[in-house]
């Protein structure tokens, strides 16, 4: 992989980062009811909406440390090669899936 590949996989990833991040509080500030008030069946649908909107923030939070996981091997000078084989995760996958930790035929079977 070249330098200037590694800076634009690690510029994706940034922005990934942030907007992930971003998204997270927005979840987290659109679920804050701040109403104490009760309202029987309305209090029944809020549960679920927290519900839902806490397995979203869950799937947020795990694609955000898989991000984070993917920046701090570039830092470390791993990023790009599969946790599983050892051998290089092919361009494909990264474009495909930056935060990639395996590589195609480790995916495969990872699945």
């Amino acid at each position: 992989m070249t330098k200037e590949e590694l800076e634009k996989f690690e510029q994706q990833l940034c922005a990934e980062r942030d907007r992930l991040s971003h998204e997270i509080k927005q979840v987290i500030q659109d679920n804050d009811m701040g109403s104490d008030v009760d309202h029987g069946e309305e209090e029944s649908d809020e549960s679920e909406e927290r519900g839902v909107a806490y397995g979203v923030q869950i799937a947020l939070k795990e694609r955000l440390n898989a991000v984070l996981d993917a920046l701090q091997k570039i830092k470390a000078g791993t990023y790009g090669i599969c946790e599983k084989c050892a051998k290089s995760i092919g361009a494909d996958v990264l474009h495909a899936d930056p935060e990639s930790r395996y590589c195609k035929v480790c995916k495969a079977h990872t699945e």
